[in-house]
């Protein structure tokens, strides 16, 4: 049953995401009717970059589950709920270091026009490897991945927020009557994490660490065998995309990947405080098993601390 009356609303969680906000709202902002986010105690000019776009930044509701970290999925059940209170019908929900192709923008708001009430858009998710023209197109968990990222608002769905780091984007079942596959060349998410490649192993490295913290040393071989995909780099391959899908999108004025390392050109440079505090607590050695030591500052903190290098 089709929604008689439609409101287009964005949800975001961020935190520290001022270089790539211009990017997520380039392509999000012109489809959509409004954008409501929960900034998580960001410490750059984040929270000022959304206000000045017009974007209503809501507070998180429960900020004592907040002190664990990794709370998107609580943020995302609280986005849903004041989304509802705005009298949102389709609900967009990509994250700040997403937005989408420029061939979608025209026809987004039909496409979801045609959505009955629990459906949603799957798009391709294109991973740009170390690289914003190219995505990855190989035999990877990175290539042909359709995410649900558009939901036309049943009232019966509710959000489950209990799934650690890769939490659900949509309210309500992904199944073969909920999901309507959009096909690439009408428009994909383009994904920017893995474009600032040493940005995105750095962050990579902080869920490790942070999974550990949770988890406790048991947990350390299934740590590494989850996040053991973000270190596949044998046989890449690449298509690069039409320039019509990139046109008109900001981009940071960062580079793809820095052989030196450079902390100036890390995104979210809080992610390293972070990991250092919790190295700082429980000791490196204490995260001596992680795969993380290909960062060179993690390694140095190792080696400066202990006297050798991690094992």
């Amino acid at each position: 049953k089709l929604c008689k009356i439609m409101k287009v609303i964005a949800l975001l969680p961020f935190k520290n995401e001022e270089h790539l906000l211009p990017t997520y709202l380039s392509n999000v902002q012109p489809v959509c009717d409004e954008i409501i986010a929960i900034d998580d105690n960001s410490t750059d000019n984040s929270r000022q970059i959304m206000e000045d776009a017009g974007v209503i930044v809501k507070e998180y509701e429960d900020t004592e589950k907040l002190k664990g970290g990794f709370s998107a999925g609580l943020m995302r059940q609280n986005l849903f709920n004041y989304a509802r209170e705005s009298n949102g019908t389709h609900f967009v929900c990509l994250d700040a270091d997403e937005t989408f192709t420029s061939n979608f923008v025209p026809i987004a708001r039909d496409i979801m026009s045609q959505l009955n009430i629990g459906e949603k858009v799957t798009m391709q998710w294109l991973a740009l490897w170390k690289s914003s023209t190219h995505y990855r197109n190989d035999y990877t968990v990175w290539s042909n991945n359709f995410k649900d990222f558009i939901v036309c608002d049943d009232p019966s769905y509710e959000y489950d927020a209990n799934r650690f780091l890769c939490e659900a984007r949509t309210l309500g079942p992904n199944n073969d009557n909920t999901m309507r596959r959009l096909e690439v060349e009408h428009g994909a998410v383009l994904h920017y994490q893995f474009t600032f490649y040493n940005s995105f192993h750095l962050k990579q490295s902080w869920y490790r660490v942070g999974e550990l913290v949770q988890r406790g040393q048991s947990a350390i071989r299934d740590i590494n065998n989850k996040y053991s995909i973000t270190l596949l780099e044998n046989n890449v391959g690449m298509t690069e995309m039409p320039e019509e899908w990139i046109e008109n999108i900001p981009l940071p004025d960062i580079p793809n990947f820095d052989p030196e390392w450079n902390e100036k050109y890390f995104i979210k440079k809080d992610l390293l405080t972070d990991i250092y505090k919790h190295f700082d607590e429980y000791g490196a050695e204490y995260f001596e098993q992680l795969d993380i030591w290909h960062v060179p500052q993690l390694r140095n903190y190792f080696i400066k601390e202990t006297g050798r290098t991690p094992r």
